[in-house]
């Protein structure tokens, strides 16, 4: 069964009620998921059979902006995250948290198979012929980006 994404304005509306602003993202051109850039994060999205559905993918700039976020965490504190490459545990968890209500809208959508996501953890473009190739060309994608306090920001939803 395959996963049926949400609106973009869903997904903008659910992120701008955990981190309080609207976020600058707006439907955009996608990143090339062969060739990310270091501090690319991503979650999957498994069923019940343990397969993978689907996944989440952000950025550095939009991993901080969405999981810091959330957290509250101080500008600085990002600026510097973003300037070392290296998201903290604390920002990983917001990212995280935001994931999972993310794959509640997916649950909601009739027809849907049930989803359960996976830790944000780092991404790593899959060999050719790998089970995560799919990627490549997924059913269904939706590409968010905008410029964040750390340069432009990608958020992207796949469907396999």
């Amino acid at each position: 069964m395959t996963l049926t994404l949400p609106e973009p304005k869903a997904v903008l509306d659910l992120l701008a009620m955990f981190i309080g602003d609207r976020p600058p993202l707006a439907p955009g051109q996608a990143p090339d998921l062969a060739r990310t850039s270091y501090g690319t994060y991503v979650c999957w999205l498994q069923g019940a059979d343990g397969n993978v559905e689907g996944a989440f993918l952000v950025d550095l700039a939009a991993a901080l902006y969405i999981g810091g976020g959330l957290i509250m965490m101080p500008e600085a504190s990002l600026v510097e995250q973003f300037k070392t490459g290296q998201v903290s545990e604390a920002v990983l968890d917001g990212l995280s948290e935001i994931f999972n209500n993310l794959r509640g809208q997916l649950n909601r959508i009739d027809l849907n198979p049930h989803v359960t996501p996976t830790d944000a953890v780092p991404y790593q473009p899959p060999a050719e012929g790998a089970s995560e190739a799919w990627v490549y060309e997924p059913r269904g994608r939706i590409d968010l980006t905008g410029m964040t306090a750390f340069g432009i920001g990608t958020l992207t939803l796949l469907a396999r």
